[in-house]
C-alpha cells in the first residue's frame, strides 16, 4: 500500500498531483489517512464530477472551516446542494456581474487618481481594497468607508493563510472568526429589519435563505453564504497581481488592451486564470466502493482532482508554462481541460458560479492598468509554487514616474 502523502502535498504545493500522476488519468495513493485516487485531465475531470462521488466530508476540517465556513455549499450534496446553489445562481447573473464590473471600474479609476500623491504602491494590496470596496455595496452590505481597509485586510488574511501551517494559519483563523461575527451581525440586522439590503443582493438572499424543510438557515450558515459571495471576489486580488506581472512581461498584450481590443482583453483574462494558480486540488468522497478510472476505491475513499496539472497539461496546452492568450483566440477550448474554478455543469453540479465574476474583475483591472504609462521598476516577480495560495513576491510594486502626474507599472 502506498504511503500517506499528506505532508508531501503540504510541502510541494501546486505541482504535487501532476508529479504523482506523471500524465496518467488516475493513480492510487493515500491522503489524510485514507485510500485515495488522484485524477486529472479531461477524463479525470469528468470522473470527478460523477454522481457516485459526494462532497460532504471530503475537505479536511481545518481548511473547510477557515476558507469556506460552517454549512458551506461546497460540502453539500444532492437536493440540499441544488437548493443552496440556486441562491448563488440567482445572485450572480450576467446582469449583476456587469453591474459589479462597472462598480469595480469606478473604484479603480478613483484609486489610481489617489496614487498621484504617493511614490510607491503595492498592486496586490490595492486590489484587495478595490475589490472589497466594489463587492460589499454590490452585495447589499452597508459599510462605512472607514471600515473598508480593516474588512479588506481580514478577508485577505483568511485567504492568505487557510492552507499555510503555522502563524499564517493562526492569523487566518482569527480573521475568519472576526469576519464571521461581522457577517452574522449583518444577517441578524437584516432579519430584524434594521438593515434593508435591496432584493436580489447577496445579503438579502442569504438572510432570507431556507433549508429543505422551509426553515430559515441558522444565522452562522446564512453568514457563511454571504461570505462565500464576498470572499471569492476578494480572492481575485491574487489574479490581479499576476495580471500586473503579465502586463509588464508582455507589453504587446498591454498595447492591445490599451488600444481597446476586447477580444484580446478576454483572452488575456482567461490566460491569467489558466496559467497562474490559486486552487491546487479539489476533493470528493466515494459514496460506495467503486472503480475510478481503473483504480479500485472503497466507500469513503478520496478522489482528488489535479486542478493545477489539468490547467498545465501539455496534451491540451502546448508549452503550458508559457503565457500565451492566443490560446483563447483560436476557437473553442475543451471545457474539461480548463478548470481553475472547477469543472462540470455550473447549474446542476459543483462548478463555481463565480467564474464570470473572476473573469470580469481580472479584465476590469487589466484595462485600468494597461492604460497607465508603461514603466515597471526592477523587482522580483517570481512566485513560489509550494506556497498556497501563491502570488508574485512583493505583491507587484508600482512606482511614481517622477515628473509625470500619472502612474506607471
Amino acid at each position: 500500500m502506498d504511503r500517506d502523502r499528506t505532508v508531501e502535498l503540504i510541502r510541494t504545493g501546486y505541482p504535487w498531483a501532476a508529479r504523482l500522476r506523471r500524465g496518467a488519468a488516475a493513480v492510487p495513493t493515500r491522503l489524510l489517512g485514507r485510500r485515495a485516487v488522484v485524477v486529472g485531465g479531461p477524463e479525470g475531470v469528468r470522473r470527478f464530477y460523477d454522481p457516485r462521488l459526494r462532497r460532504r466530508g471530503a475537505f479536511p476540517a481545518p481548511v473547510k472551516l477557515v476558507l469556506f465556513g460552517p454549512g458551506t455549499v461546497h460540502g453539500l450534496d444532492d437536493g440540499e446542494h441544488h437548493l443552496r446553489k440556486a441562491l448563488f445562481l440567482g445572485v450572480i447573473t450576467p446582469e449583476t456581474v456587469a453591474d459589479l464590473g462597472e462598480r469595480a471600474g469606478r473604484e479603480w479609476a478613483s484609486r489610481i487618481e489617489r496614487w498621484a500623491d504617493r511614490d510607491r504602491v503595492v498592486l496586490f494590496d490595492e486590489a484587495v481594497e478595490v475589490l472589497t470596496a466594489s463587492v460589499l455595496p454590490w452585495a447589499g452590505v452597508p459599510v462605512d468607508a472607514q471600515e473598508l481597509p480593516r474588512l479588506a485586510q481580514q478577508l485577505a488574511t483568511v485567504l492568505d493563510g487557510f492552507a499555510r501551517p503555522g502563524p499564517a494559519y493562526a492569523r487566518a483563523v482569527r480573521a475568519r472568526l472576526q469576519v464571521g461575527r461581522w457577517a452574522k451581525g449583518l444577517v441578524r440586522g437584516t432579519r430584524a429589519g434594521r438593515i434593508q439590503p435591496p432584493p436580489g443582493t447577496a445579503l438579502h438572499a442569504a438572510a432570507a435563505a431556507r433549508d429543505p424543510k422551509g426553515k430559515l438557515l441558522p444565522e452562522r450558515v446564512a453568514a457563511t453564504t454571504l461570505l462565500n459571495v464576498v470572499r471569492p471576489t476578494v480572492a481575485v486580488a491574487w489574479f490581479v497581481a499576476f495580471a500586473g506581472k503579465a502586463l509588464d512581461e508582455h507589453p504587446e498584450w498591454r498595447e492591445r488592451i490599451a488600444g481597446g481590443d476586447e477580444a484580446a482583453l478576454d483572452a488575456f483574462a482567461q490566460e491569467v486564470r489558466r496559467l497562474y494558480p490559486f486552487v491546487p486540488v479539489l476533493a470528493a468522497r466515494a459514496r460506495a466502493a467503486q472503480d475510478v478510472l481503473g483504480v479500485p476505491l472503497p466507500r469513503g475513499g478520496l478522489v482528488v482532482l489535479d486542478v493545477h496539472g489539468t490547467d498545465h497539461d501539455p496534451a491540451h496546452w502546448p508549452d503550458p508554462d508559457r503565457f500565451d492568450p492566443t490560446r483563447f483566440l483560436r476557437g473553442a477550448v475543451e471545457p474539461d481541460a480548463l478548470v481553475p474554478q472547477g469543472g462540470g455543469d455550473v447549474a446542476t453540479g459543483h462548478r463555481c458560479p463565480g467564474e464570470g465574476v473572476t473573469l470580469t474583475m481580472i479584465a476590469v483591472a487589466a484595462r485600468a492598468l494597461a492604460a497607465l504609462p508603461a514603466r515597471f521598476p526592477s523587482q522580483d516577480l517570481d512566485y513560489d509554487l509550494s506556497r498556497i495560495p501563491t502570488r508574485p513576491r512583493g505583491g507587484v510594486v508600482l512606482r511614481h514616474p517622477g515628473t509625470m502626474r500619472r502612474w506607471s507599472i
